[in-house]
């Protein structure tokens, strides 16, 4: 029963663990680095939904589901399947619970930049407002873009 508890913490702990997405919130590793700055105009604002992360609670469900079927039995071989299928199921509620625990409100902007080019950036919704035809600054380090408002 230990080892059951153990893993039921690990999974209540790292679903709790959320990267942000947004605009406002910057990563420790990126404070205090150059980053590349673009202006533009907004050309449209869509609301969107961002995925949850199904990974953590696939992987917290598998463990979680082979323990109890691998205690749901005396016999070995049926221990054995009881654990694997235990697994599948665990991973699999797991998976859906890890997404909708996660699953984030976003908003699409459609940016046309300074230089006439559009550009589409998706962030999780923060406290800015965002309208067409609003001043913004794409702030971009590493692959990743962060729009916020420019007045």
């Amino acid at each position: 029963m230990n080892k059951f508890f153990l893993i039921l913490c690990i999974f209540v702990i790292s679903s709790c663990v959320n990267t942000s997405l947004q605009p406002d919130v910057v990563s420790r590793a990126d404070a205090q680095k150059d980053q590349y700055v673009v202006f533009g105009i907004i050309a449209d604002v869509t609301n969107v939904l961002i995925e949850g992360d199904r990974e953590v609670g696939a992987a917290a469900g598998l463990a979680i589901g082979g323990v109890a079927g691998k205690k749901s039995t005396d016999s070995d071989l049926g221990s054995d399947v009881a654990s694997v299928i235990g697994g599948l199921v665990g991973s699999a509620i797991g998976s859906e619970i890890g997404s909708a625990i996660t699953k984030k409100d976003g908003v699409e902007l459609l940016i046309e930049t300074d230089a006439g080019r559009f550009i589409s950036i998706i962030q999780e919704v923060s406290d800015f407002n965002y309208s067409k035809g609003q001043k913004v600054r794409i702030i971009k380090r590493n692959g990743k873009s962060r729009v916020i408002p420019f007045e």
